[in-house]
């Protein structure tokens, strides 16, 4: 009588050969057919290579890969390689992401702080009572007019992203918490929160930014400093920034960081309007803090041109906190390093006078600082420039600068007749943004990307596509695969805002509070225990 032979009896080449062919799905649903079934589709090693071949960049892959195997051996007492534990669960864990991801459907969406709307359609803060609220101490700067009109219907389209009232780095995410009455930052992964020591009391948050482990929170005063004329009022604006710092060997339901104070610095030396005329764009880095000022001629004599400056800091010295600010604060402080008028930035090609085209600013470590500026043939509004001959359909230019010092500038441009492919501007040597890339509109005009950004070590990438009709859709792609899906919003009224995130979690504003669309179901405690042995996964 012949001899039925099953699939885990075959010789290992056999085996393998047909096992390739298997998605990580249906090496899943094969455990299920019986329990040799189940021991050979569980096998470590067997499992690491279908981990390697089809996700090898998911996060997981990457730290096993990359640990130390004397690591592993002090947590199980096994090899890394043969670890059903170790490779099982990421296995496992990786395999239900990427799917949820290629779905376009979050496994599982959790909310924190509250909703804001805004005050009759502006961003002064509530009267009376509520006005004492965290939330409502918030303003954000101003940002350019300029949309795009729909030619059927004349429905004008937004370029630009309202910009967020919280801020999101590396898996931190600092928001106004209501309940606290303070600011908050919160730990995604482990989902615990540390409070930011800043004092919200008499004063008016304009923007808060994380990044380099530095966070900071642009603010101005309550009370105006002196009347600018008959219609507007000036409050004094300043900055101030906090170290976040990881906490060693803490328990698990506390926090891991701790954000301390570092320093404080005014940053005009007479102040802005609460208003949407006023516009600056700033970044940092940990050591330096750049801002562009673009303000509205106000003058009495009749001058057109707006004012521009721009300043950089250096803000890698601490400061008391109780030191008086403006000029009296100390040498050891924030002090500033580079400072360019109108005139200056004339010479640079960089001034944007009445039609600017100025989008963004960025540092490269602690060399140079870029300025972005786009624009496209299509754009209307207030502060769209059509006066430089441009005739591309959109283009991108970014000039770079020394930060001390005038010495070269360098430059890049792209537009409609590149060849470039659409990407984030940022170049893979050193994470450097020194790159034009026509990324809003290049290959998908006349629909526009509104905001692109992606997790670079895992080759996925989020963007934000808007339709000349229709809303707003959120979009994932895999740059190692080639696929792209549309994410299902279906219980998120996404308040059309800028998001942030990565391959596990997405953090978008909405109707309800910042909802953070979770592609991992849960956070399992199997890498929390990890945690003591390997230091690699905490990072």
């Amino acid at each position: 009588m012949a001899v039925v032979c099953d699939l885990p009896d075959l010789p290992t080449d056999l085996f393998l050969i047909i096992t390739r062919l298997l998605d990580p799905v249906d090496i899943i649903r094969c455990r299920a057919v019986s329990k040799a079934w189940h021991k050979e589709f569980t096998d470590g090693p067997f499992l690491r290579d279908v981990l390697i071949k089809n996700y090898g960049r998911g996060r997981e892959v990457r730290f096993l890969l990359g640990a130390n195997p004397d690591l592993f051996l002090n947590a199980w007492g096994t090899s890394p390689l043969g670890s059903l534990s170790a490779w099982g669960y990421a296995f496992d864990k990786v395999t239900a992401r990427y799917c949820a991801l290629r779905s376009g459907k979050p496994r599982l969406t959790t909310t924190c702080g509250q909703s804001w709307q805004l005050h009759n359609n502006d961003w002064i803060p509530f009267p009376g009572k509520r006005d004492q609220n965290v939330q409502d101490r918030q303003v954000p700067v101003g940002q350019w007019e300029r949309y795009l009109r729909n030619g059927r219907d004349k429905m004008r389209i937004a370029v630009d992203l309202i910009e967020n009232r919280w801020t999101y780095d590396s898996g931190l995410l600092v928001y106004a918490d209501v309940t606290l009455q303070a600011y908050a930052l919160l730990d995604i992964e482990s989902n615990t929160t540390a409070i930011v020591p800043f004092e919200f009391v008499h004063r008016i948050v304009r923007r808060v930014r994380l990044q380099h482990n530095l966070l900071i929170i642009e603010w101005a005063e309550k009370e105006p400093y002196h009347n600018l004329n008959d219609h507007e009022q000036v409050h004094r604006h300043f900055a101030t920034a906090f170290d976040v710092v990881p906490i060693e060997g803490c328990f698990p339901w506390l926090s891991r960081w701790n954000v301390t104070y570092r320093s404080e610095w005014k940053l005009h030396y007479l102040g802005f309007p609460l208003n949407q005329r006023d516009v600056w764009f700033s970044t940092h880095s940990s050591t330096y803090y750049a801002i562009y000022i673009w303000q509205p001629n106000r003058s009495a004599w009749g001058e057109d041109e707006p004012i521009e400056s721009f300043f950089i800091w250096n803000i890698s010295q601490p400061s008391t906190p109780d030191h008086p600010l403006g000029n009296g604060q100390p040498r050891t402080g924030p002090h500033v390093v580079q400072k360019l008028c109108y005139r200056d930035l004339d010479h640079l090609t960089l001034r944007q006078r009445d039609t600017p085209f100025l989008r963004r600013i960025e540092l490269d470590g602690d060399g140079c600082v870029y300025f972005f500026e786009e624009g496209c043939s299509g754009e209307r509004g207030l502060h769209v420039g059509h006066q430089r001959g441009i005739i591309e359909e959109y283009w991108e230019r970014v000039v770079g600068i020394p930060i001390v010092g005038y010495g070269p500038r360098w430059e890049d441009r792209c537009d409609n007749n590149s060849d470039l492919a659409a990407a984030s501007a940022t170049s893979t040597e050193n994470g450097s943004p020194k790159r034009a890339t026509c990324w809003r509109y290049s290959g998908v005009y006349p629909t526009i990307r509104s905001q692109a950004f992606q997790d670079e070590p895992a080759g996925i990438e989020f963007y934000i596509m808007q339709k000349t009709t229709g809303m707003r859709e959120i979009w994932i792609t895999s740059k190692a695969d080639g696929w792209k899906t549309k994410l299902d919003m279906r219980g998120v009224d996404w308040e059309w805002t800028a998001i942030a995130g990565n391959e596990r979690w997405l953090v978008v504003q909405s109707l309800a509070g910042i909802s953070i669309l979770r592609f991992d179901k849960d956070n399992l405690p199997g890498w929390r225990q990890l945690r003591p042995a390997t230091d690699f996964l905490a990072q």
